[in-house]
């Protein structure tokens, strides 16, 4: 198996540093805002103590049986041991377009074929729901989602979803839903996909909400079988997670109303600057995110935005992400994740960055 280079993380290593940071898409550490998790002696527990804790914590949080649930090494180990595990070589799995790359990335490296499922920017970034139905007709196994959408923030409601499912449910497939943002919904969060029907996965971690990516903690619910296989193959891959950061992860999924709220705080915080700034700049557009703390602005037409984005970083230090990164070619991904300060700043090097490009 073969991967290609991982070109959103070079451009996340290459930005480190940057003046003004808007192209980091996880709520910022919450050590010293009210989460500040006493663990004392809870470190040094045993690793399979800690593990069935966190479990048992996770499950009461999801009001799902334990045997559902399995502990990762991040959201992105949970999306990579489930397609590893779960399927084989010789498959096919349905994706959508754009999206995460590491998920395609994986797709590509272990299967025979993935087939594409727009998300199409005019049409909302939703589903396209005929060329789902094709990839199942053409021999897709399984399917994978983002939910609330990476890159454009758009959210698949729960008749979506359930509509997903049953459509695959029609062969038998298997659906992932990466849900590592579906809690930043600014609305109230659609069900999670593994509560709408029996072939729903879904996959999460502690790097967005939580703001605590750092402890590499993620987790998968789904049904019994898959839980137990996707457990059984991260024994193989990473055997079990740090003690303390299983530790540390227990506390903050007991307090996960708090972190939603602190998110939503950030957020009602920054959208007014950025929807004055898309107002006032005519030049492009903009995807108004229905969650999360990161949106697309969409760049002139013909604009390589690769380019733009190394313009933006190179003149005044500020950090985006170009958009071709998540196959969404001609637009960049925009965070606002720090203070309303740096993001109005930010916003203003765009905009001056547009006068030097156009």
């Amino acid at each position: 198996m073969k991967f290609p280079p991982f070109l959103l993380e070079d451009w996340l290593i290459r930005c480190q540093g940057a003046r003004i940071d808007l192209d980091h898409s996880g709520a910022p550490s919450p050590y010293g805002e009210g989460f500040d998790p006493c663990i004392g002696g809870e470190a040094w527990l045993n690793e399979l103590d800690l593990e069935e804790k966190l479990i048992k914590a996770l499950a009461k949080a999801y009001k799902v049986k334990e045997d559902r649930v399995a502990v990762t090494t991040g959201a992105q180990n949970a999306n990579f041991t489930f397609l590893l595990s779960c399927f084989d070589k010789k498959d096919r799995v349905a994706a959508e377009v754009p999206s995460y790359s590491p998920i395609r990335a994986c797709e590509e490296a272990l299967f025979k074929r993935v087939l594409d499922v727009p998300r199409p920017r005019q049409d909302g970034f939703k589903v396209d729901m005929r060329a789902l139905q094709k990839a199942f007709q053409n021999g897709a196994e399984g399917a994978t989602f983002t939910n609330l959408h990476n890159p454009s923030a758009q959210m698949l409601g729960k008749e979506e979803v359930k509509e997903i499912l049953e459509v695959a449910g029609k062969k038998d497939a298997r659906v992932l839903f990466d849900e590592i943002y579906r809690e930043m919904s600014y609305s109230e969060p659609p069900p999670g996909a593994y509560a709408l029907g029996d072939n729903g996965v879904s996959t999460s971690g502690l790097s967005k909400l939580w703001g605590l990516g750092g402890l590499r903690v993620g987790w998968l619910i789904g049904p019994e079988e898959v839980a137990q296989q996707v457990q059984i193959a991260r024994s193989y891959a990473t055997h079990h997670l740090s003690s303390r950061s299983m530790a540390v992860a227990i506390k903050a999924v007991q307090k996960r109303e708090w972190f939603r709220k602190r998110v939503l705080k950030i957020a009602k915080h920054n959208l007014p600057a950025i929807l004055d700034w898309a107002e006032g700049e005519k030049r492009v557009h903009i995807t108004e995110p229905q969650g999360c703390m990161h949106f697309l602005v969409h760049l002139p037409e013909g604009s390589d935005d690769e380019r733009f984005s190394e313009m933006v970083f190179k003149r005044f230090q500020t950090a985006i992400c170009p958009g071709r990164y998540f196959g969404a070619e001609g637009s960049v991904r925009v965070t606002f994740t720090g203070s309303r300060e740096d993001l109005e700043q930010g916003l203003r090097h765009i905009s001056k960055t547009l006068d030097a490009f156009l």
